[in-house]
């Protein structure tokens, strides 16, 4: 770890960052698009599963280990592979949405990793796990790493986290899905 503290291991940008950004993506799929929020949002979470592996054994920095393989490019894109199907649709039969949807899946998933890496926390982030053991993070780390136990978040810490996010997350996210949707409802230039 980068700081050497076992208690700090288990940091993270917070589940409800995640949880957004994920259901905020729903706005620019096609269709019904409840179910999809839904799914995106568990998708953008789901990688943290990895926290799991402390139980297990495996450490932080093997490739399976927090941060490793859940948190990749290749794990998100098998992850949009079944967002299709796990929003209701099918790659067979509705090939025009299944792709959009397959992609936003990918985006939700692969969103979480990128936050991570925009923490001033852990070891990093294993985007290309399992094809290279590195780890990385951005250049800019806005992000305050958030305790993952709920007891630990609802404090004035976890509060002052939370609106960090809020600043550096929420807000770019929201005025870029604002202008998205006023551009596909520009009426196209009558020449």
């Amino acid at each position: 770890m980068a700081d050497g503290s076992a208690g700090r291991r288990f940091q993270l940008a917070s589940a409800f960052t995640h949880v957004v950004v994920g259901g905020a993506l729903a706005s620019l799929g096609p269709g019904p698009r409840l179910r999809l929020a839904v799914v995106l949002a568990a998708l953008s979470v789901f990688p943290d599963a990895d926290v799991i592996g402390f139980r297990l054994g495996i450490p932080y920095e093997h490739p399976f280990g927090h941060r490793g393989f859940t948190h990749s490019i290749p794990f998100a894109l098998l992850c949009g592979a079944f967002t299709p199907w796990l929003s209701g649709r099918s790659l067979r039969t509705d090939v025009r949405s299944g792709w959009p949807i397959a992609g936003l899946g990918f985006l939700a998933t692969l969103s979480h990793g990128v936050l991570d890496a925009f923490t001033n926390g852990g070891l990093g982030v294993g985007f290309f796990t399992p094809f290279s053991p590195e780890r990385f993070f951005f250049p800019w780390r806005p992000l305050q790493v958030s305790p993952i136990s709920a007891g630990a978040f609802f404090s004035s810490t976890g509060l002052r986290i939370l609106a960090s996010e809020v600043v550096w997350v929420w807000l770019p996210l929201a005025v870029a899905l604002g202008v998205s949707r006023l551009a596909r409802r520009r009426p196209p230039n009558a020449a």
